[in-house]
């Protein structure tokens, strides 16, 4: 059973990451560094809680994913963006403030 607060967070989790890559060079970066995107801005995330994030990103195909090494990096891809900048919605990740 997942919590309000444990669904809140992901949601919330979802999109910082999509902002995150938004902004990044090349529209990616590694999930350690995302990790620690999410800390520095007050989300403390797991390595798992964040794996499953990006899983489920790339399913929604919010997101690619490729190895590199023992990473993961993660891509956005255009229909990313779009819910990262508050364009378009999709159920399960936070709507940014206007």
């Amino acid at each position: 059973m997942i919590w309000p607060v444990e669904r809140i967070e992901a949601e919330m989790r979802r999109l910082h990451v999509l902002r995150y890559l938004a902004a990044a060079g090349g529209y990616e970066a590694s999930a350690s560094v995302l990790r620690l995107h999410c800390a520095r801005i007050g989300l403390p995330t797991t390595g798992d809680q964040l794996v499953a994030d990006l899983s489920w990103l790339e399913q929604a195909q919010l997101t690619t994913l490729r190895s590199y090494g023992t990473d993961t990096i993660a891509r956005l891809t255009s229909a990313g963006r779009d819910v990262s900048e508050g364009t378009q919605y999709y159920p399960g990740v936070m709507r940014p403030d206007p």
